[in-house]
């Protein structure tokens, strides 16, 4: 739980350095929810998920610009 936790924390953080009060439907369905997202792999991401992602450095930057990425094609 606590992974899941800072997870979603530090997907919340990045979206509000890049303006986004709410989680942006093309980031994460809103059927699905962030607690699920956290666990499901991103395949761009060698397949790690969000919760695996933010236990480094580089994974965090990984997961940032891979957000970054998801919303400026959504765009």
């Amino acid at each position: 739980m606590p992974a899941d936790l800072m997870a979603i924390a530090h997907v919340r953080k990045v979206l509000l350095e890049l303006g986004y009060e709410d989680v942006p439907e093309r980031l994460v369905s809103s059927s699905l929810g962030m607690s699920l997202w956290v666990s499901l792999p991103i395949a761009d991401l060698a397949g790690r998920n969000p919760k695996q992602l933010v236990a480094d450095d580089d994974g965090r930057a990984a997961l940032r610009q891979w957000i970054v990425d998801r919303l400026a094609a959504g765009a």
